[in-house]
């Protein structure tokens, strides 16, 4: 879901080659897609992060500058693709040239988003909500294909058994993992389950309480288990 959303969410604010693009969260999941999407489409990136030590995934990921915040951006962009929301949403609304597109996708601050008086008024630019919808075949798609083509990765940066569920947990609540978190399931004690228990086992979402996380499920031995 975090790349769908930085796919369609680049196209709703019509990236093309040679624009400026913002993208806010940046080391987070939907961040780290947009970097590298706006950077394929030939864009120049300028990746935002909280910290120093989330640097380096958005460079590698091809952004052309990776600042702190945005104290130090010094042009005017034509996208902003924002993951954080509250006051930074509001600072980021401010660097977008006229007719540029920010794309509200996150709110990870928590925070209100307040406007100083007039500051929507002047030259036309647009602030759009965001969520993913519709069809999605033809979207993963794409991005399948971008994946072999070695123009797109989902960084693992937690990766353990499905056992340690609350540690995994733990460090997705503080942002410690940039990137994805890998359960591994081992299904060598349910071999002998029912078909129903199997299939029911393998199709069972994930449920986080007050955290909304994508998991990769590696199913060890499914073979063995049929």
């Amino acid at each position: 879901m975090a790349g769908l959303a930085a796919l369609r969410s680049l196209r709703a604010a019509g990236l093309s080659s040679g624009k400026r693009v913002l993208v806010t969260g940046a080391s987070g999941g939907v961040g780290r897609f947009a970097v590298q999407l706006a950077a394929h489409a030939g864009a120049h990136v300028i990746a935002s992060v909280g910290s120093a030590g989330r640097r380096e995934g958005p460079a590698k990921a091809g952004a052309a500058e990776v600042l702190i915040g945005l104290a130090n951006l010094d042009q005017l962009v034509d996208i902003v693709i924002d993951n954080v929301g509250g006051p930074q949403l509001v600072e980021a609304w401010s660097t977008l040239a006229p007719g540029g597109s920010l794309q509200s996708v996150g709110w990870t601050s928590g925070q209100p988003a307040a406007f100083p008086a007039y500051s929507t008024i002047g030259p036309a630019k647009s602030l759009t909500s965001f969520v993913n919808e519709r069809e999605f075949a033809a979207d993963l798609a794409i991005l399948v294909q971008l994946v072999a083509e070695g123009a797109l990765r989902a960084e693992i940066g937690w990766h353990g058994s499905w056992e340690d569920v609350a540690e995994a947990t733990k460090a997705l609540r503080g942002r410690q993992v940039n990137g994805k978190a890998v359960l591994d399931i081992d299904t060598h004690g349910r071999r002998h389950a029912e078909p129903k228990e199997r299939a029911a086992m393998l199709r069972a979402p994930i449920h986080l309480t007050g955290f909304t996380c994508t998991y990769l499920l590696r199913l060890a031995d499914v073979s063995a288990a049929e």
